[in-house]
């Protein structure tokens, strides 16, 4: 196993046909056998997606960084075909975390989105001596009580990898709640493992665990699938609205330069 690893580390990019979704990427996670399992950092990589429907593409890019004792998560996204005649259709969020105590800890987020009709910037650091999040809506304050080991969305997929590594999500049926600040609201997550698949990767075919995301505050689903093989990185989103599912697929992964232990 740990000779197929470092073949996947070696090479520089995967590549996959794209397949079918548009107008949204926000998702979750998925869980690893109990035995053998890799206890390293989740390497450095870059992750893209690409999504297709009605004559639109999505494109979406994932990636993700050690600075020190700080990870740095970032996303972005796009939209193109007939809907670019409107306007600009674009999303990017980061997330700056810690780990200390061994809890996972936002130190720092922002998104922006762009659409024809609005722009929103939102940005957010996190006093939790206080638990508090202090942050800005186009420019507007917030100030908000929140509690201890609240996410964001990166940050909820960032742990959710973490807790599949871990084995701490292994089983059919086993569940995580976790509050996530979405601008200046609480909303609380269920994150649940469905079930495990074999499924299409810029590597060929490979196991995968499917985690599904539900609130009561909404009928939104989101569902993911991630790749063991892969360090579970996901290779799928699913987003279901109004009776529609919408795809998104991984097209090619590239791993960075490797971790340096700077407790070595």
């Amino acid at each position: 196993m740990l000779h197929r690893h470092n073949r996947l580390a070696r090479s520089a990019m995967f590549r996959l046909a794209p397949t079918m979704v548009m107008a949204i990427l926000l998702a979750l996670l998925a869980a690893p056998a109990a035995a053998d399992r890799d206890l390293r950092p989740i390497p450095p990589y870059t992750a893209s997606y690409e999504a297709s429907a009605m004559g639109n593409t999505l494109k979406a890019r994932i990636t993700l960084n050690h600075e020190d004792v700080q990870t740095r998560m970032a996303m972005d996204a796009h939209v193109s075909g007939f809907l670019r005649v409107l306007g600009r259709f674009e999303l990017s969020r980061e997330a700056l975390m810690t780990n200390p105590n061994g809890e996972l800890q936002l130190v720092h987020s922002r998104s922006k989105q762009i659409t024809p009709r609005r722009e929103r910037k939102v940005e957010t650091r996190f006093d939790w001596d206080d638990n508090r999040a202090i942050g800005t809506i186009n420019g507007d304050r917030f100030d908000l009580e929140v509690p201890p080991q609240t996410l964001d969305f990166l940050g909820s997929l960032y742990l959710m990898m973490q807790q599949l590594e871990s084995g701490a999500l292994s089983q059919e049926g086993d569940r995580k709640t976790i509050q996530s600040l979405e601008r200046d609201r609480l909303r609380e997550y269920r994150f649940e493992v469905a079930g495990r698949e074999t499924m299409d990767s810029p590597i060929g075919r490979v196991e995968t665990v499917r985690i599904d995301r539900r609130t009561d505050d909404s009928d939104v689903a989101l569902s993911a699938w991630f790749a063991r093989e892969l360090r579970h990185v996901p290779v799928r989103f699913d987003y279901e609205a109004d009776g529609r599912v919408f795809e998104l697929n991984l097209t090619q992964l590239e791993w960075h330069d490797p971790i340096i232990d700077l407790n070595d």
